[in-house]
Parts: C-alpha cells; sequence; structure tokens
C-alpha cells in the first residue's frame, strides 16, 4: 500500500533524519509500495553527502543568524530552505521506483495550478528556463530515494547571503554546486505550499492509486517513528559536528594580514573538519610564535570560535591573532558595525536625492562620513572629491561611484542605484583604514553621471595623481545577489542625444505653397537616421542604433501652416567611432535636406557618453582574482546598451568596468519599484577591496 508521510517539524536535522529513516524501513522490508513524504524546515542550508560546506555557503553568518547546517545522505549541491521551500521524497522498492514517473507527477500537480513546468537534461525542474525545483538521490539495499525541493516563495535575498561562499583563501575538495538561475513559482501563479503540497499530493493518488491515510508527525515521539533507537541514532548523527562539517573532504587554507607585531601568513590543512600541519610565517621579533600557534591549534576544529579559542590561551601575540579571526575568519573583511554604518549611509543618501551637478547636501554629507570614520586625506574638487589611501607606494588604483539621482518630471529620485555605488565605495574606506594593501588606493566620488558630465570634470584627476588603473561598477537588477558581472571589450554602449531642429516659413494652412513647411524633411530624416544606423552596424560589425524619442512641428492651430520642426534621436553604438560617424552622417543629411527645400538648421548633441571598454589584461587580473577569493562571477556575452560615463577614464589609465548582481527580483533601473538593496553595498565594498589588489 502507498502512503503519504507529511513531517510538521520545520527542525532541518530531524526532517533529514526522517528521510533517511524511511528510506531504511523500505530497505529492511518494513514499508512496502511508494512513500510519499513532505516537510518544510525553516531556516537552514542543506549541502550534499561529498560537499565542502565551507566552500558552498558562510558557514560562521549562518551560526550568527540561526541558521541550520544540514548534510544530506545523498549527493546533490547546495541548497537554501525556508517556510516557502517544500521539501518532497519518493521512497520505493527498486522495482516500484520509477524516476520518470515521480518527476511527472511533480509536472502533473504544478500543471493543475497553471505552471507549465519540464524536466531539464539535469533532471531539475524548469519554469520558462528557470529552475523551481532540483533533486538527489538515494540508493540502501534494493530501496531507492528520490528527493526534492520546490521553490514556492522563498526568501531569495536570504537564499543569495548564505549561499554566497566565504572569501576563505582554501583549495577546497569535493563536489561543487552547479549554480542556475532560479525562482520561486509565485511569480509565475499565485500558489501557497500548502496549495502546492495538496497538488501533489492529488497528482501522487491519480498516478499512483490508493493510499493509506496521510500520516503525520510533530516529533520524535510519533508512534510512526519505530524502532525508536534507529531513528534516534540517525537524528543525533544529522544535529552532530562531526558529520555536518567533520564529513567535509579534506582541504587548504590560508589567511594573512598585518599586526601589530607584524605581516603573517598562516597556512593549515584540513581533514576531518579539524586543523592538521598548521604553519605561521611571520616578520614577527618573537622567534617562537611560529611554533607556539601550531602547537595551539593542531587538531583543533576548523571553525573560527575554536580556533581563537586555542589561540587565546597562548601569548599577547596569539591573543592579537585570535581577535583577529574572531573578527575576519570567515573572510568577511567588514563586521558587522561596520556593515550597519554602510547601510546607514546608503539609506541617508537615498532620502537626500539630488540632481546631476546640484549634489551639494549629498556630497557633503559623504565627505563627512569619510572623515569621521576613516584617517583618509579628503581632496575637495568644488563639484566631486576624492578620498586618498597613500601607503607611498609604486603604483596607485583609483576607484570610482557616482552620486547623483535620477530625474523624474524635475524631481530628483535615487531609481539607478548611485546611492549604493556611493554608499559601497565608503565602504571600501573603512576597509583600508588601519591596513596595508601594497599601493595607493584614491576612492574617486564623482558628481553628474546622469548627463555624461561629470567624468570629463573629473578627469582633473589624473593632473594631480599618477593614476595606474581605474575600477567601477554598477549595480545589475535581475542578476544574483553579489555576482560580479564581466564583459571583455564594450561593456557599456555609446550613446548621445541628437537635437535637430528645421525652421521654414509659415503660411495660412489654406496656401501651403506659399510657405516652407518642415514636415517632410524631419520624416525623411526619422527614416534615413535609421537606415543610416543599420549601414554603420554592418560597416564596424556592431550594435549601433537610431531611436525617435521626439518629434514635433507646428502647433494645435488649423488654419497655420507648421514652420517650425524638432526631431529628437538617441543614438547608440558598441563602438565610439560608429557612433560618432552616425551622428555626423545624420547631421550631414539634414543639412542636406534643408538645403534642398530653403529650410533653416540647427543640430546640437547632448549627453555624450562614450563606449565603456574594459582593458583586457585587467579583466583577465580581475578573474584570477574572483577565482582565488571563490567570489561569484558571470561572463556576459553582450554589453549593456545603457550608457556610461566612466569611459572617459580609459582615455587616461587602463580601467576595469564590472557590473555587481542586486538580486533577481529587484525591479529594473529607472523605473519606479527600483532600489538599491542594502544588503548589496558592503558586498560590493568588499568585491572592491579584493579587485584593489589585482595585478595592475
Amino acid at each position: 500500500m502507498n502512503r503519504i508521510v507529511v513531517s510538521g517539524s520545520g527542525d532541518g536535522w530531524f526532517n533529514l533524519a526522517m528521510d533517511a529513516f524511511l528510506l531504511e524501513k523500505h530497505r529492511a522490508g518494513e514499508l512496502s509500495g511508494v512513500t510519499l513524504y513532505f516537510y518544510v524546515n525553516s531556516n537552514a542550508v542543506i549541502v550534499g553527502r561529498n560537499q565542502n560546506a565551507w566552500r558552498e555557503c558562510r558557514v560562521d553568518r549562518m551560526e550568527k543568524d540561526g541558521v541550520q547546517l544540514v548534510r544530506r545522505h545523498t549527493g546533490g549541491g547546495a541548497v537554501y530552505h525556508d517556510s516557502g521551500n517544500l521539501n518532497f521524497s519518493f521512497i520505493a522498492d527498486e522495482r516500484l521506483y520509477d524516476k520518470e514517473r515521480q518527476n511527472a507527477v511533480i509536472v502533473a500537480a504544478l500543471a493543475s495550478l497553471g505552471i507549465k513546468a519540464e524536466v531539464n537534461g539535469r533532471n531539475d525542474l524548469t519554469v520558462d528556463g528557470f529552475k523551481v525545483s532540483g533533486c538527489a538521490y538515494a540508493l540502501s539495499g534494493t530501496a531507492r530515494g528520490m528527493h526534492g525541493t520546490l521553490l514556492v516563495d522563498v526568501d531569495t535575498e536570504k537564499l543569495g547571503t548564505y549561499l554566497t561562499p566565504s572569501n576563505l583563501k582554501l583549495e577546497a575538495k569535493g563536489i561543487k554546486s552547479v549554480k542556475s538561475r532560479v525562482k520561486n513559482l509565485v511569480l509565475f501563479a499565485p500558489v501557497t505550499v500548502d496549495e502546492v503540497r495538496n497538488a501533489v499530493i492529488d497528482a501522487f493518488k491519480n498516478s499512483y492509486g490508493d493510499c493509506e491515510n496521510t500520516i503525520l508527525i510533530r516529533s520524535y515521539n510519533d508512534p510512526f517513528i519505530r524502532p525508536y533507537e534507529s531513528f534516534m541514532k540517525e537524528y543525533e548523527k544529522q544535529r552532530s559536528w562531526e558529520w555536518r562539517l567533520g564529513k567535509t573532504p579534506a582541504f587548504d587554507f590560508s589567511m594573512e594580514g598585518r599586526l601589530s607585531f607584524g605581516e603573517f601568513r598562516l597556512e593549515l590543512n584540513v581533514k576531518n573538519g579539524r586543523i592538521v600541519s598548521p604553519v605561521l610565517y611571520t616578520d614577527a621579533l618573537a622567534s617562537g610564535l611560529a611554533g607556539e600557534i601550531t602547537a595551539l591549534i593542531s587538531g583543533v576544529r576548523f571553525d573560527r570560535g575554536s580556533i581563537a579559542e586555542a589561540l587565546e590561551k597562548g601569548s599577547k601575540e596569539a591573543k592579537e591573532l585570535a581577535e583577529y579571526v574572531r573578527k575576519r575568519g570567515d573572510g568577511e573583511m567588514l563586521t558587522e558595525e561596520q556593515k550597519e554604518l554602510i547601510v546607514s549611509l546608503r539609506n541617508a543618501l537615498h532620502a537626500c536625492p539630488e540632481l546631476s551637478g546640484r549634489e551639494n547636501r549629498t556630497k557633503a554629507f559623504l565627505i563627512d562620513f569619510i572623515k569621521k570614520n576613516t584617517s583618509l586625506e579628503v581632496v575637495d574638487m568644488g563639484a566631486w572629491f576624492y578620498a586618498k589611501h597613500d601607503e607611498r607606494a609604486e603604483k596607485t588604483v583609483a576607484v570610482r561611484a557616482d552620486f547623483d539621482a535620477v530625474g523624474v518630471d524635475g524631481e530628483a529620485r535615487h531609481l539607478c542605484g548611485h546611492d549604493g555605488h556611493s554608499a559601497a565605495l565608503s565602504g571600501l574606506a573603512l576597509l583600508l583604514e588601519g591596513r596595508t594593501v601594497g599601493r595607493n588606493v584614491i576612492l574617486l566620488f564623482q558628481h553628474a553621471e546622469e548627463n555624461g558630465a561629470g567624468a570629463e570634470e573629473c578627469l582633473a584627476l589624473f593632473e594631480r595623481e599618477k593614476i595606474d588603473a581605474v575600477i567601477g561598477c554598477h549595480n545589475i537588477p535581475g542578476r544574483p545577489m553579489g555576482a560580479v558581472l564581466l564583459k571583455s571589450g564594450t561593456f557599456a554602449c555609446a550613446s548621445c542625444g541628437m537635437e535637430i531642429a528645421f525652421s521654414g516659413k509659415p503660411t495660412h494652412a489654406a496656401y501651403p505653397e506659399n510657405g516652407i513647411n518642415p514636415s517632410e524633411a524631419l520624416a525623411l530624416l526619422t527614416l534615413k537616421a535609421g537606415e543610416l544606423a543599420k549601414e554603420l552596424s554592418e560597416k564596424h560589425s556592431c550594435m549601433t542604433l537610431s531611436t525617435t524619442v521626439g518629434l514635433k512641428a507646428g502647433e494645435r492651430a488649423f488654419g497655420v501652416a507648421a514652420s517650425e520642426g524638432c526631431l529628437l534621436l538617441t543614438l547608440r553604438s558598441e563602438k565610439t567611432e560608429a557612433l560618432n560617424e552616425l551622428a555626423e552622417r545624420v547631421r550631414k543629411y539634414a543639412n542636406k535636406l534643408a538645403e534642398e527645400r530653403g529650410l533653416g538648421v540647427r543640430t546640437e548633441l547632448w549627453d555624450v557618453f562614450p563606449a565603456t571598454v574594459n582593458d583586457l589584461r585587467l579583466l583577465d587580473s580581475a578573474e584570477r582574482v574572483l577565482k582565488k577569493e571563490m567570489l561569484p562571477y558571470i561572463i556576459i556575452d553582450e554589453p549593456f546598451r545603457w550608457s556610461e560615463d566612466f569611459g572617459h577614464y580609459a582615455k587616461r589609465a587602463p580601467s576595469l568596468f564590472f557590473g555587481i548582481g542586486s538580486g533577481e527580483e529587484t525591479a529594473p533601473l529607472h523605473t519606479e519599484k527600483y532600489e538599491y538593496p542594502d544588503a548589496l553595498a558592503p558586498a560590493a565594498a568588499e568585491t572592491f577591496f579584493k579587485l584593489i589588489n589585482m595585478e595592475l
């Protein structure tokens, strides 16, 4: 007889123990037929049997936030669970186990809710190309298990937070998760976890026939859990540190920094979750320090608290290292207090948006923050400023952020995330305070990016400072939170606004032959601009566009023929030279039309943005850093069509511009619902810090 088992517990250890317990009961022949098991975990990260937890998720952050770390008894990748996540398992003898049939049950259930899902090559379920369910598989004797997860309404911000690996410098063995684009089912239909579970139950009964009454299990005291000792043994294993972290495959780890006793580099080999063969390299005067540290932490569990506790038993140098480990042992450079400072700054900037060229309060606010919280030198340049971390080093890298707002009907609104960009750069200032990074760092706070005027004015920086490289970034909605987006060549297109005004001769509408009407010239020019853009796309082998954004001739006066007219175009291309040629050819054609028809003509360019093109050597260096630091990144194939005035800096120094994901469900830029996520600014600050150390 088939059966349905539902756990009423949110304890991930309990629920995974029950999954293993049911598999064992099938193996032992105590259960027959097919068991469909459901459970919903409270906040938890589930890793596969052969995965390195430190490589897959932020272990220390999870412990601090009360998020369970659970290790499956099967393979598969790391996933985040909360109350918006429905988990299911099909468990049966090998004669009844049918993976295709089981997948068909889930597909049919979703179809009954108006959601069209399909199984991809990796046995994940997808909707419109987005993963909504993934599965792992179990084997015990003749018993087989398939368990999966359905993303109904998961907190995707937390998913990004906890499944972002710690920035540990480790060479990790073990199976790495395959990252996928994911979406919640609620984005495809208004469903709840209970509704999805009921739909799966109905589809199961339609496919497999009658079932026993649904078995609801609330705790380990339930009569269904027999033998009790067998279940409790599995449950205690799930809870144990030895299973959750001790089963992690061996890996190497390194940590380096500078403390009062000198520079240090700590190298560890970790086996079964414990430290073996630790080595400390340091220029400290205390000659016995390396041996002391080795003795203190050999055999200690590889977690921040255990390492720090062991070091605190040693000398004052060891105690100082213990404090460093407590604050930064998981690779997160910013303290919680510093993160709160950055978020508070972002919120304050968001509350006082100012249009391009009028950012007086914003600039004063940022300068005040830098001066209050760091000892960096601030250089006020009028409309903009920069802060200087000077180590008298040979190389200098500049990092730029913009701080103006978008204009909406004359009102300033932070709908592009420049408030977050400046907060992130201020976070980099906090990270630089008291640290030696081996190079000078310029923090460039730029005004007037939205109208393309700011970067050109900020080129004065290059007359005052020797700059070897410039780094900048923009947040990108629709991409995973914190993921870095890299693009070789053009990252953002060149563009400009072009205004062409014709003036003719007025006349009564009844006698058009007595006047000169610009309407036909405007129409011809509109069509010709599109044709020219297509020609230049082919000539320069790049995307080139002409978009009509405004077209007007005459007034609402039906007795008077039009005598004045204006065409507004946005010209855009992957290559600056193609854009310039397009603008010139449109201008020449407008002059030709004006001459042929006796029209006066005026052309003017607005908001001119060069293409933002990445230096290939810096791009390669950045990718090496991201790999080394295990930061998630994506190589994109096509440039963004919007424009950035960052391209001006490439005229003076090698430049790197990258995107950073602001969440897959964040509203698009320049829309009413857009807002820069608070959690992104600290993450972006730490990404900046990693990249300033790349090879120049």
